[in-house]
This record gives C-alpha cells, structure tokens and sequence, in this order.
C-alpha cells in the first residue's frame, strides 16, 4: 500500500527546474527574454546620457568658478555689502593733505556712497577706505591715501546709515604723473567674525585679486592754475594835487548900503 501523505521539499533549497525549463520567478516566453535585455540595456544607457552632458559641459568650458575680478563701468550703483557705491570719474587735482604743508597732486576718485548698515561708519580707516583698492602699474591694488567726504554741502568723515555721502578718494600723484586711465576696485563687505575675534562684524575681503567689482576709468588733465593777481606796490605814487587859490588874509568889509529916510504915506481924507 503506497502512502498519500505530501513529500517534503529536499533539504538545501526550493526544488531546482527542470532541464529546459524556466527558472523560478522569470517569467517564461518571449516576454522574459525582452525583459531581461532590457535590463542589461538600461545600465548602457544611463553610461551614454552621463558621456553626453559630459561632453557638453567640458566643450561649454568646464565648472568654471565666478571670475574674481567682474568688471562694470561707472555710473552704476554696487552693492557691496556693508555699502553701496556708485563710482562717477576720476581727475588729477590739487589738495592739501592732512599731513601736507604745501597742496599736493592727488589722482581723485568721485563716488556717491550709501551706508546699508545699522550704525555710522567711517570713511577712513576701519571703513570705507579698507574697501577701496587701486592697481598700480606693477599690478598691486593699494588703498587710498585719504577719503573726504560731502553730506548736504558739510565736510563729514562718516557716513550714516541711509543718508547718501559724496566721497572723494584720493591717491597721491608725482609731479610727471598723467595716467590717461585708471583702475579701481572694489572689495566685497561680509557680516562674519575675524580671525582673532568671536563677535560678528562688518570685514572686507581682502583676499589676493579677489574683488566684488573693477572698473577702468578715463582720467580727466588737471586744470591750469590761475594766473596770480599783480601785487599793488606798498607805496602808490599820488598824482600832484593843483595848487589852491590864495585867499586874501584880511578881512574884507561888505560895502556900506544907503537907506533912505521913511515918509509918511498920505492918508485917504474922510
């Protein structure tokens, strides 16, 4: 008598196909053999897209990074964080110095500036004047000898926060110097800590070449200094006055005036 009762599977694993048959869970047919190129053919793929863009953005000239030095032309107002500077011309001028005895020939820069911060900022050192640069023709960028600066028609050396300042930056000149052109950067503020202080605070970047704008500027020729007045002599010489008339020395007497005798006027009879 044979028995009914289910045989176990084998130990090791499920039961291995049949020779010729399907593999378990593929499917069977001619729809399993489109599957499984597909599959191989999604990976080739995926390698030929990723070539592409490769392609394109190595002939598009690679992942090149911002230029450190973008150019802009004059007139137009920057933002460069702390401020915004709006550069108008440059010229050559004479302007006596703080520590001048004598006015000086200085290559001066006219800006419009705006104070974007919360607190009065200075023009000089610690300020504005940290971030401006001009390149010189060995092709360093050197800060301004001194900045002067304009609010409603005063001299100020701050600028407030909103109120726009006509600041004047100026670079000592020789007595040859007349560049026809002259470069000046600007640098770009940030709000961070420095490297020896933790509090937060307004620094320039003065990282080598790195600037948040350069601009070329046309450098207008230094006026003719005026003609000097001529010197009026100490002592003028006066035209002779005309000699006065004598006067007689004495007295004259005025002439003597008769008088006549009054007459009686006759009276009109009653």
């Amino acid at each position: 008598m044979q028995s009914t009762a289910p045989v176990p599977p084998p130990p090791g694993g499920p039961v291995p196909p049949s020779p010729g048959g399907p593999r378990p869970g593929e499917p069977s047919g001619e729809g399993g053999g489109r599957a499984s190129a597909r599959r191989r053919l999604v990976p080739a793929g995926v390698a030929c897209a990723v070539a592409v863009a490769a392609a394109v953005t190595w002939a598009a000239g690679g992942f090149a990074e911002a230029p450190k030095q973008p150019v802009e032309k004059p007139g137009k107002a920057l933002n460069v964080g702390l401020f915004t500077v709006t550069v108008r011309d440059a010229r050559i001028g004479l302007v006596k110095g703080v520590f001048d005895s004598d006015p000086k020939r200085y290559l001066i820069v006219r800006m419009r500036v705006v104070n974007n911060g919360k607190e009065t900022e200075s023009l000089g050192d610690g300020g504005l004047t940290d971030g401006l640069a001009a390149r010189t023709k060995a092709g360093k960028w050197l800060e301004p000898d001194q900045v002067e600066g304009l609010a409603g028609g005063a001299k100020t050396d701050t600028v407030q926060p909103g109120l726009p300042v006509e600041a004047s930056a100026m670079w000592k000149a020789g007595p040859a110097d007349a560049p026809r052109r002259f470069t000046i950067g600007l640098r770009k503020w940030e709000y961070r800590t420095g490297f020896t202080d933790v509090s937060y605070n307004w620094l320039p970047d003065k990282e080598d070449g790195k600037l948040a704008a350069r601009m070329t500027l046309p450098v207008a020729a230094a006026a003719p200094a005026a003609t000097p007045a001529p010197t009026p002599t100490l002592f003028p010489t006066q035209a002779a006055h005309p000699t006065a008339t004598a006067r007689p020395t004495g007295t004259a007497r005025p002439p003597a005036q008769r008088t006549r005798p009054a007459l009686p006027r006759p009276t009109a009879s009653p």
